[in-house]
Protein backbone atom coordinates (compact mmCIF):
# COMPACT_ATOMS: atom_id res chain seq x y z
CA UNK A 1 0.00 0.00 0.00
CA UNK A 2 1.27 3.33 -0.86
CA UNK A 3 -1.92 5.98 0.14
CA UNK A 4 -1.75 9.05 1.75
CA UNK A 5 -1.42 7.25 5.17
CA UNK A 6 1.10 5.23 4.49
CA UNK A 7 3.22 8.29 3.54
CA UNK A 8 1.82 10.44 6.23
CA UNK A 9 3.19 6.69 9.07
CA UNK A 10 6.76 6.99 7.22
CA UNK A 11 7.32 10.16 7.54
CA UNK A 12 6.41 10.28 11.72
CA UNK A 13 8.62 10.50 13.63
CA UNK A 14 10.05 12.32 17.34
CA UNK A 15 10.47 15.18 15.82
CA UNK A 16 6.94 15.68 14.25
CA UNK A 17 5.37 14.48 17.39
CA UNK A 18 7.46 16.77 19.58
CA UNK A 19 5.90 19.61 17.39
CA UNK A 20 2.80 18.35 16.81
CA UNK A 21 0.71 21.27 18.78
CA UNK A 22 2.66 23.99 16.83
CA UNK A 23 2.26 21.76 13.42
CA UNK A 24 -1.29 22.02 13.65
CA UNK A 25 -2.30 25.27 15.26
CA UNK A 26 -3.28 23.76 18.40
CA UNK A 27 -2.30 25.43 21.83
CA UNK A 28 -2.29 23.41 24.86
CA UNK A 29 -4.73 25.06 26.82
CA UNK A 30 -4.08 24.88 31.08
CA UNK A 31 -7.12 24.00 32.71
CA UNK A 32 -7.78 26.31 35.25
CA UNK A 33 -9.34 25.95 38.63
CA UNK A 34 -10.38 28.21 41.40
CA UNK A 35 -10.88 28.22 45.09
CA UNK A 36 -13.06 30.50 47.24
CA UNK A 37 -12.93 31.81 50.29
CA UNK A 38 -17.08 32.32 50.96
CA UNK A 39 -17.49 34.40 54.23
CA UNK A 40 -16.45 38.37 52.64
CA UNK A 41 -15.21 36.76 49.07
CA UNK A 42 -18.74 35.58 47.79
CA UNK A 43 -20.44 37.01 49.62
CA UNK A 44 -21.23 40.10 52.28
CA UNK A 45 -20.07 38.39 56.04
CA UNK A 46 -22.66 36.40 57.47
CA UNK A 47 -24.98 36.77 54.54
CA UNK A 48 -26.41 35.10 51.47
CA UNK A 49 -25.14 36.12 48.17
CA UNK A 50 -26.28 39.44 46.82
CA UNK A 51 -28.19 39.49 44.17
CA UNK A 52 -25.95 40.98 41.94
CA UNK A 53 -23.21 38.36 42.10
CA UNK A 54 -25.66 36.04 41.77
CA UNK A 55 -26.80 36.51 38.61
CA UNK A 56 -22.78 36.71 37.48
CA UNK A 57 -22.20 33.72 39.23
CA UNK A 58 -25.07 31.43 37.74
CA UNK A 59 -23.66 32.12 34.06
CA UNK A 60 -20.05 31.74 35.38
CA UNK A 61 -20.37 28.33 36.96
CA UNK A 62 -20.92 26.91 33.64
CA UNK A 63 -17.87 27.15 32.24
CA UNK A 64 -15.58 26.86 35.06
CA UNK A 65 -14.39 24.35 37.75
CA UNK A 66 -14.12 25.72 41.66
CA UNK A 67 -13.66 24.06 45.25
CA UNK A 68 -14.64 26.43 48.33
CA UNK A 69 -12.69 26.50 51.55
CA UNK A 70 -14.51 28.17 54.72
CA UNK A 71 -13.85 28.51 58.60
CA UNK A 72 -17.37 27.90 58.71
CA UNK A 73 -19.15 24.81 58.77
CA UNK A 74 -21.49 22.98 56.00
CA UNK A 75 -24.91 24.15 57.50
CA UNK A 76 -23.79 27.78 57.26
CA UNK A 77 -21.45 28.03 53.94
CA UNK A 78 -24.91 26.20 52.07
CA UNK A 79 -26.98 29.31 53.78
CA UNK A 80 -24.77 31.91 52.17
CA UNK A 81 -24.23 29.89 48.61
CA UNK A 82 -27.60 30.30 47.79
CA UNK A 83 -27.28 26.40 46.47
CA UNK A 84 -24.32 27.32 44.19
CA UNK A 85 -22.35 25.09 46.68
CA UNK A 86 -23.89 22.35 44.52
CA UNK A 87 -22.21 23.17 41.32
CA UNK A 88 -18.85 23.08 43.39
CA UNK A 89 -16.30 19.98 42.64
CA UNK A 90 -15.87 19.60 46.43
CA UNK A 91 -16.45 21.77 49.93
CA UNK A 92 -13.81 22.24 52.16
CA UNK A 93 -15.34 23.52 55.85
CA UNK A 94 -13.69 24.30 59.25
CA UNK A 95 -10.72 25.34 57.91
CA UNK A 96 -10.69 22.30 55.31
CA UNK A 97 -10.78 20.15 58.30
CA UNK A 98 -13.84 18.17 56.41
CA UNK A 99 -14.02 17.98 52.80
CA UNK A 100 -17.67 17.28 51.24
CA UNK A 101 -18.53 15.92 47.85
CA UNK A 102 -21.96 17.70 46.51
CA UNK A 103 -24.63 15.91 45.84
CA UNK A 104 -28.66 16.92 45.44
CA UNK A 105 -29.42 13.58 45.86
CA UNK A 106 -28.55 13.21 49.43
CA UNK A 107 -31.77 15.27 51.58
CA UNK A 108 -31.50 17.79 53.25
CA UNK A 109 -27.30 18.07 53.46
CA UNK A 110 -27.11 17.37 49.65
CA UNK A 111 -23.61 16.19 49.97
CA UNK A 112 -21.51 13.46 51.82
CA UNK A 113 -18.46 13.49 53.62
CA UNK A 114 -14.91 12.50 52.28
CA UNK A 115 -13.39 12.94 55.56
CA UNK A 116 -13.52 14.93 58.70
CA UNK A 117 -10.65 15.39 61.34
CA UNK A 118 -11.49 15.17 64.87
CA UNK A 119 -10.29 17.73 67.52
CA UNK A 120 -10.63 18.14 71.33
CA UNK A 121 -9.68 21.16 72.73
CA UNK A 122 -8.23 20.88 75.73
CA UNK A 123 -9.77 22.28 79.19
CA UNK A 124 -7.01 24.84 79.80
CA UNK A 125 -8.02 26.33 76.71
CA UNK A 126 -11.38 26.47 77.33
CA UNK A 127 -10.47 28.04 80.74
CA UNK A 128 -8.58 30.69 78.75
CA UNK A 129 -11.11 31.75 76.35
CA UNK A 130 -13.83 31.78 79.36
CA UNK A 131 -11.39 34.33 80.79
CA UNK A 132 -10.85 36.36 78.24
CA UNK A 133 -14.54 36.54 77.72
CA UNK A 134 -15.49 37.74 81.01
CA UNK A 135 -12.35 40.21 81.42
CA UNK A 136 -12.96 41.98 77.72
CA UNK A 137 -13.08 45.81 77.98
CA UNK A 138 -15.61 45.40 75.15
CA UNK A 139 -19.06 45.55 76.76
CA UNK A 140 -21.46 43.84 73.97
CA UNK A 141 -21.91 39.85 74.73
CA UNK A 142 -24.30 38.58 72.19
CA UNK A 143 -23.84 34.65 72.63
CA UNK A 144 -22.46 31.98 71.29
CA UNK A 145 -19.09 32.85 72.16
CA UNK A 146 -16.66 29.38 71.91
CA UNK A 147 -18.41 27.33 69.39
CA UNK A 148 -16.99 23.59 69.21
CA UNK A 149 -17.25 22.57 65.19
CA UNK A 150 -15.55 19.08 65.99
CA UNK A 151 -13.10 19.72 64.22
CA UNK A 152 -11.77 23.28 65.50
CA UNK A 153 -12.63 25.48 68.02
CA UNK A 154 -14.24 29.09 67.06
CA UNK A 155 -13.96 31.99 69.61
CA UNK A 156 -15.54 35.40 69.87
CA UNK A 157 -16.24 37.93 72.29
CA UNK A 158 -19.36 39.40 71.02
CA UNK A 159 -20.25 36.18 70.10
CA UNK A 160 -21.72 34.68 66.63
CA UNK A 161 -25.27 35.81 67.25
CA UNK A 162 -24.53 38.99 67.36
CA UNK A 163 -26.54 41.56 64.54
CA UNK A 164 -24.63 42.80 61.82
CA UNK A 165 -24.74 46.32 63.71
CA UNK A 166 -23.02 44.85 66.64
CA UNK A 167 -20.81 42.57 64.12
CA UNK A 168 -19.32 46.03 62.79
CA UNK A 169 -19.03 47.44 65.72
CA UNK A 170 -17.20 44.94 66.87
CA UNK A 171 -14.58 44.78 64.04
CA UNK A 172 -13.75 48.81 63.97
CA UNK A 173 -12.97 48.11 67.87
CA UNK A 174 -10.86 44.85 66.63
CA UNK A 175 -9.14 46.95 64.31
CA UNK A 176 -8.19 49.40 66.79
CA UNK A 177 -7.00 47.69 69.60
CA UNK A 178 -5.99 44.24 67.98
CA UNK A 179 -7.91 42.35 70.72
CA UNK A 180 -8.38 38.83 68.69
CA UNK A 181 -4.38 39.19 67.53
CA UNK A 182 -3.63 39.69 71.35
CA UNK A 183 -5.35 36.80 71.70
CA UNK A 184 -4.46 34.69 68.83
CA UNK A 185 -0.23 34.98 69.41
CA UNK A 186 -1.12 34.23 73.48
CA UNK A 187 -2.66 30.43 72.12
CA UNK A 188 0.33 30.22 69.49
CA UNK A 189 2.90 30.43 72.47
CA UNK A 190 0.82 28.83 74.97
CA UNK A 191 -0.11 25.99 73.35
CA UNK A 192 2.30 25.02 70.59
CA UNK A 193 0.83 22.50 68.92
CA UNK A 194 -2.05 24.68 68.21
CA UNK A 195 -2.62 27.42 65.42
CA UNK A 196 -4.79 30.24 66.28
CA UNK A 197 -5.62 32.39 63.15
CA UNK A 198 -8.32 35.22 62.44
CA UNK A 199 -11.70 34.39 61.13
CA UNK A 200 -13.77 36.82 59.61
CA UNK A 201 -15.01 39.93 61.18
CA UNK A 202 -15.11 39.08 64.28
CA UNK A 203 -13.91 35.59 65.18
CA UNK A 204 -10.61 33.57 65.85
CA UNK A 205 -10.07 30.00 64.41
CA UNK A 206 -8.10 27.32 66.55
CA UNK A 207 -7.16 24.13 65.30
CA UNK A 208 -3.99 21.71 65.33
CA UNK A 209 -1.52 23.23 64.00
CA UNK A 210 -0.79 22.36 60.16
CA UNK A 211 -4.97 21.64 60.01
CA UNK A 212 -5.31 24.93 58.06
CA UNK A 213 -6.33 25.61 54.76
CA UNK A 214 -2.95 24.61 53.49
CA UNK A 215 -4.03 21.05 53.98
CA UNK A 216 -6.59 21.01 51.40
CA UNK A 217 -4.04 21.99 47.84
CA UNK A 218 -3.02 18.66 47.64
CA UNK A 219 -6.76 17.06 47.50
CA UNK A 220 -6.75 19.43 44.51
CA UNK A 221 -3.55 19.06 42.88
CA UNK A 222 -4.62 14.79 43.02
CA UNK A 223 -7.74 15.76 41.14
CA UNK A 224 -6.19 18.45 38.51
CA UNK A 225 -2.51 17.52 38.03
CA UNK A 226 -1.75 19.55 35.20
CA UNK A 227 -4.43 22.48 36.30
CA UNK A 228 -3.35 26.32 36.58
CA UNK A 229 -5.16 26.71 40.07
CA UNK A 230 -6.01 30.30 41.10
CA UNK A 231 -6.93 31.05 45.04
CA UNK A 232 -9.05 33.97 46.13
CA UNK A 233 -10.00 35.34 49.48
CA UNK A 234 -10.13 38.23 52.17
CA UNK A 235 -8.33 37.06 54.82
CA UNK A 236 -4.38 36.70 53.19
CA UNK A 237 -2.70 40.02 53.70
CA UNK A 238 -4.48 40.37 57.04
CA UNK A 239 -3.09 37.59 58.59
CA UNK A 240 -6.42 35.79 58.49
CA UNK A 241 -7.10 32.16 57.92
CA UNK A 242 -6.47 32.03 54.39
CA UNK A 243 -2.91 33.04 54.74
CA UNK A 244 -1.58 29.63 55.23
CA UNK A 245 -3.15 28.63 51.89
CA UNK A 246 -1.93 31.94 49.95
CA UNK A 247 1.56 30.93 51.28
CA UNK A 248 1.75 27.58 50.40
CA UNK A 249 1.13 28.34 46.55
CA UNK A 250 4.01 30.77 46.95
CA UNK A 251 5.88 27.57 46.39
CA UNK A 252 4.31 26.03 44.22
CA UNK A 253 4.44 26.29 39.92
CA UNK A 254 1.00 27.26 38.47
CA UNK A 255 -0.62 28.69 41.77
CA UNK A 256 -1.78 32.26 42.22
CA UNK A 257 -4.08 34.04 44.54
CA UNK A 258 -5.54 37.08 44.96
CA UNK A 259 -6.86 39.01 48.20
CA UNK A 260 -9.94 40.91 47.73
CA UNK A 261 -12.13 43.14 50.63
CA UNK A 262 -15.30 41.98 48.83
CA UNK A 263 -17.30 39.94 46.79
CA UNK A 264 -17.35 42.94 43.87
CA UNK A 265 -13.53 43.03 43.62
CA UNK A 266 -13.88 38.99 43.77
CA UNK A 267 -16.14 39.61 40.24
CA UNK A 268 -14.33 42.35 39.47
CA UNK A 269 -10.74 39.33 39.17
CA UNK A 270 -12.60 36.88 37.70
CA UNK A 271 -13.87 39.29 34.47
CA UNK A 272 -10.49 39.79 33.76
CA UNK A 273 -9.72 36.05 33.70
CA UNK A 274 -12.79 35.96 31.32
CA UNK A 275 -11.35 38.58 29.55
CA UNK A 276 -14.35 40.58 30.16
CA UNK A 277 -12.58 43.76 31.52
Amino acid sequence: MNGKGDKWRGGWNYKYAGNFDKIFNKEKVMERIFIFDVDGTLTPSRQPMSMEFGLYFKEWVKKNKFYLVTGSDIRKLQEQMCYFDIEAEALFTCCGNEMWIPDPHIVNISAYQEYHKEFKPPNQLLTYLGEQLRFSDYPIRAGNHIEDRGTLLNFSIVGRNCSLEQRKNYNRYDNQFEERKTIAEFIRKQWPTLDAVIGGQISIDIYPKGNDKSQILEHIEKRHPKGEIVFIGDGIENGGNDYPLAHLMDNIDGCDWHHVKDWKQTMKILKEYDGEV
